[in-house]
Order: C-alpha cells, then structure tokens, then sequence
C-alpha cells in the first residue's frame, strides 16, 4: 500500500454526505490532515472486529465487504452508498477488501473532536458525531440523516422527486385549454403503460359502462379532461414510490399500500359530499405523504448496516411534513395539496369555517389504523373536529363511519383503480 500523505482536495471531501455539513474553515481543516491512500487489487484495508479510530470513504474503484456471517456485498465509488462512511461501526462488522484498486480516505477521528471543538460547534460537526456518541449507531444514524436531510433542503440542495413528464404535458394542455379528447389522448400515449392503464380505468367497476372502451380517446372521452388528468397523475406517481435499496423497499411498499388505502377512501367520502370531487380528494390522499418518499430515498445515501428502524421512523415523522410540502409547492399543486401535506397529522386542526380536503385525509387515516397498532395512541374518529366539520354521521361502537363500512366494496375498487 502506497504510504505517501496525499492530500485531498475541499471539492474531494465535499462529495461525502457526512462532510457537506462542515463550514469552508472546517473543510480546508480537514483537508490538511486527512489522507488519501491507494490498494490494489484484493488487499484488505479494515479487518473484521478492528477498532481503529478512522473513518473510511472510498474515492475510486470497487470494494468488496465481508460480514461474519458470510454475507459479502460490493460497493462501488458511484454507488450512493459510497458517499457515507465504509463500515463505519465499530467494533468494524465487515472485513473490507478492494476488488479493483482503489483510492481511498482516511480521516482520524482525534481531527473530527479537534476541529468541532475548536473551529466549530462543540457538540459534534453538524450532525456527523465523532465523539463517543458516534459509537451508538441508533443515534448517530437518526443524526446524521435529520440534520444533514435539514441542511440539504435549506441550501436547496435535496434532490427531490420530479413529476413524470406525461402528467406535467396533459396538465399544460388542460390549463391551455385543450379539451379535444383525440388531443389529450395524443399526449397520453407518449407513455404505453399509463394508456394502458387509463383504458382499464375507463372500463372499471367505477367508471365502466355496458359498452367497454377500446381506446385511449375513447377513454378520454368517458372520463372527461379533469378526471383524466387525475387518474394520469396517480397512475404516474406510483413509479416514485420505489426504492433500489433492499432494506427500504418493503417500508416503500407499505407506504404505497397505506397512500392508495388513504386516497381510496377519500374517494369515497368525497363521493358523499357534493362541497369535493372525487378524484381530485384522491389524489390529495395518494399524496399526503410524499415527503416519505423523498426521506426513504436520501436514506439509500447511508450503508445498510447503519439504517435501524426507530430512528428511520423518528426521522420520517419529524420531517415529513416539511418536505411533503416542499415538493408538492415545487410541483405547481394547488395549495390544498401543500397544506394537507403540512397538517394532515395534526388530528385535533379545527380551522377555517368550511371543511377542506385535509379534513378528509385526516378521517381516512384514522379509518385506516383501525385495527392497526399504529392507531393505538390516536383519537376516535367521532373525536376529532374534522368528523363534526364533515358531518359524517352516525358512528357505531368500536367501528368506524358506517357510512365507510357500508362502502367496503367502493373502497376496495378505488384501492384496486390506484393499483391497476
């Protein structure tokens, strides 16, 4: 191994999430002390149980991680999961071996104290704990992911999810006031799956006449422009609620699972009140969490042995409804949307003079727990002011709204409309 003290660059330690966070001062610091180091091919750099004081971020190549239960994974430098720690915990969980050669960095924590000490806070570099707190992974996790997520989305750097192309042109074309359905159908068809998917809709149980629809405009046609724009707009969203990270992508399935129930039965109180539409009390439901979305996928930027489920959760809850808000107002969406997204958790919100969607959303969700550990700790639906706002009637003991348990049917069919 190449033993030479080469230095890397403020531009180098900048790629590394952990080390966005630190001040210019606190960058060109670390710059001076830290090393980069060369391996080649199949040369160990941290073995199994070390508990040297290093952190470890790799610049270029492949590396190969060895767990001792026999589990091995590869890491390559543009992996997102490169831009955090190599086997951070310690004692190490892996034996780490380049695959290919490799350049490497290697920090001395001793330097981290030093510089958060003295050139910085006291209390740690901005959420990337050195001390001993950075030996419990819960917490340096949960810290490191809220703080970092903040920091990011004030200096506008958080990528946040983009609004498929197909639905952001037919909304263009309805504000222009295209209405011409051979024309909005044009559009659609740009993309073969939403088509398909819109000419199943037109011929669900919902929508579907004695006749069935064969075509896209024809589909167009029945639904009309608005509820065509709807339908395309959540057909659409369901490929944002997916992950490549193994360890997240059951937690992205539930969230699909709990938005589709949520914006079914929006759906179906909507459909009981003349003061809402419909599908568009559905897309408001689909979307109340998006900014879930967003926290799993900036999650994939940590190693999976740093991800453990109580500070995900900590993490999601406190951050969800700025976020969701964020990329919903990015998006253009009505202020409906963005304040649903702000509120939809806050059970007891009792504002305004007339009922909005956001109440709507707040009775869904807690229709949705019934039944479920998470609705252990929330209020009854007969208890919060958006059942008296709605005016939703009669509600029987220990059940939910009979108006929603005399529509299990209808809930069932807009649920399986989002999943078509």
């Amino acid at each position: 191994m190449d033993r030479k003290s080469i230095r890397p660059t403020t531009d180098e330690l900048k790629h590394f999430i952990p080390l966005q966070a630190l001040s210019e001062q606190q960058q060109v610091l670390l710059a001076g002390v830290a090393e980069i180091r060369t391996a080649l091919p199949k040369e160990v750099l941290i073995e199994l149980g070390s508990d040297d004081n290093n952190t470890y971020f790799l610049l270029q190549g492949t590396l190969v991680l060895d767990s001792a239960d026999n589990h091995r994974r590869e890491i390559k430098a543009d992996d997102a999961s490169a831009k955090s720690p190599i086997a951070q915990l310690r004692p190490r969980k892996y034996r780490v071996m380049a695959h290919s050669a490799v350049r490497y960095l290697v920090i001395d924590n001793a330097y981290l104290e030093d510089i958060a000490q003295n050139h910085g806070s006291a209390s740690g570099v901005e959420g990337y704990e050195v001390s001993g707190d950075f030996q419990n992974e819960s917490s340096a996790f949960e810290d490191q992911l809220s703080t970092l997520l903040l920091a990011d989305l004030k200096q506008d750097r958080l990528k946040l999810p983009s609004l498929p192309e197909v639905a952001i042109r037919i909304g263009r074309a309805l504000e222009d006031g295209v209405s011409d359905a051979h024309d909005i159908a044009e559009i659609i068809q740009i993309d073969p799956v939403i088509t398909a998917k819109l000419i199943k809709a037109a011929n669900s149980a919902i929508y579907g006449r004695r006749n069935p629809v064969e075509t896209c405009s024809g589909a167009v046609v029945r639904l009309g422009g608005d509820v065509t724009h709807k339908l395309v707009l959540s057909f659409a969203l369901r490929e944002l609620f997916q992950t490549d990270s193994a360890l997240l992508n059951n937690r992205m399935k539930t969230l699909w699972k709990h938005s589709t129930r949520v914006a079914a039965i929006c759906y179906v109180l909507a459909k009981q009140d003349s003061r809402f539409k419909a599908e568009h009390a559905m897309l408001v439901g689909l979307l109340h969490d998006i900014g879930v979305v967003a926290i799993l996928n900036y999650a994939q930027n940590f190693p999976d042995e740093a991800m453990h489920e109580e500070p995900l959760d900590r993490a999601v809850h406190n951050l969800r409804a700025e976020i969701g808000s964020m990329i919903l107002n990015k998006w253009g969406f009505p202020s409906d949307f963005v304040i649903t997204a702000l509120e939809a958790e806050e059970w007891m919100r009792n504002k305004g003079t007339a009922p909005d969607y956001c109440d709507l959303v707040i009775i869904a969700q807690l229709h949705s727990y019934i039944g479920d550990n998470k609705g252990r700790h929330l209020p009854s639906i007969d208890e919060v002011p958006a059942h008296r706002r709605l005016e939703l009637g009669e509600l029987t003991p220990r059940m939910s709204l009979k108006i929603l348990e005399q529509a299990k049917d209808q809930i069932a069919h807009a649920q399986s409309l989002l999943n078509i």
